[in-house]
């Protein structure tokens, strides 16, 4: 993936552009310790991705666009892992275990699916299992996944062997579970971009509203790394970090065919990927990374 130049107009505000794209994009950084880049187009193989997750040197793609699960690394270049032809139509997010089983959710299929570390895709639990339309999925510390259900408005705990059980009903108010994250206190995050708010479920399973309906918020992905929370925005355009014993802050706000950011991924360096559907109807997106300004990009 070819990182493409960027040119900087007023302090602050970078116009991203390549022959591939349509029409210019602009990316305000608010926060002067990162800067931005087009890290991958179209012309990389992927579709218009959603959910992305970075492991050991490799980009792992829920490509909504495509119908595919996806994986880039420098070496291989991309990969498609699966796609339609075993059921799946809408990857939405990922996740992936320690033992590297892939797990991702589809919004118009429904279902869990995997990806074994043996190279075999398949089905965990499908709609007749109850998962009509699955957004958010998270690795429970007891081993089990997670999955919101934004057309139901629940969570799902799922076992390894496709046993599903209502981890969070109806009764908790969740409209929209689009995108789930543990920390490591074992507490869970939940974005609601239905609502516009961002749940906190702590260890007790008590559910507590972090940030609720505020203006111009509006949680598309949650990414948990070092304390922090890396939040995109699709409906406003923005990116933010949040960390509890700080106020929500933006790092960065997007315009044009750069405003629909929708997955995050942060890789060990701290540098920030998005992904952003720039045309869904149309297969069109792009990877952007919000690098820091101080990192050695020519090591990874």
């Amino acid at each position: 993936m070819k990182r493409l130049s960027i040119a900087f107009i007023l302090g602050g505000l970078i116009f991203l552009t390549s022959c591939s794209l349509k029409k210019e994009g602009l990316v305000i950084m608010t926060d002067n310790s990162y800067k931005a880049s087009v890290f991958a187009t179209n012309k990389a193989g992927f579709g218009s991705p959603d959910g992305l997750l970075w492991r050991n040197g490799k980009l792992y793609l829920a490509d909504e666009g495509s119908d595919a699960l996806e994986v880039w690394s420098k070496a291989g270049g991309l990969q498609r892992l699966a796609d339609s032809r075993l059921g799946c139509l809408s990857p939405e997010d990922l996740v992936i275990d320690s033992h590297n089983n892939i797990f991702f959710t589809d919004d118009d299929a429904g279902g869990l699916w995997e990806f074994t570390a043996e190279g075999a895709p398949r089905l965990v639990a499908g709609k007749d299992k109850g998962l009509i339309s699955t957004e958010g999925i998270a690795l429970a510390p007891d081993g089990s996944i997670l999955v919101g259900d934004g057309e139901q408005h629940e969570v799902f705990s799922v076992t390894r062997d496709g046993k599903v059980s209502v981890f969070l009903g109806k009764e908790y108010g969740i409209t929209k579970p689009e995108s789930m994250v543990f920390d490591e206190k074992g507490n869970l995050y939940i974005a609601d971009n239905e609502d516009n708010v961002l749940y906190l479920l702590d260890p007790n399973h008590k559910l507590h509203r972090l940030i609720d309906r505020r203006d111009s918020f509006s949680p598309e992905t949650i990414f948990y790394s070092k304390g922090s929370l890396y939040i995109t925005d699709s409906k406003d355009g923005k990116l933010y970090v949040y960390n509890p014993s700080e106020e929500l802050r933006t790092i960065a706000a997007f315009g044009g065919q750069l405003k629909n950011v929708q997955g995050v991924t942060v890789d060990d360096g701290g540098n920030i990927f998005l992904t952003v559907q720039s045309d869904l109807k149309h297969n069109v997106g792009n990877i952007i990374e919000i690098s820091k300004e101080n990192s050695d990009i020519a090591q990874r």
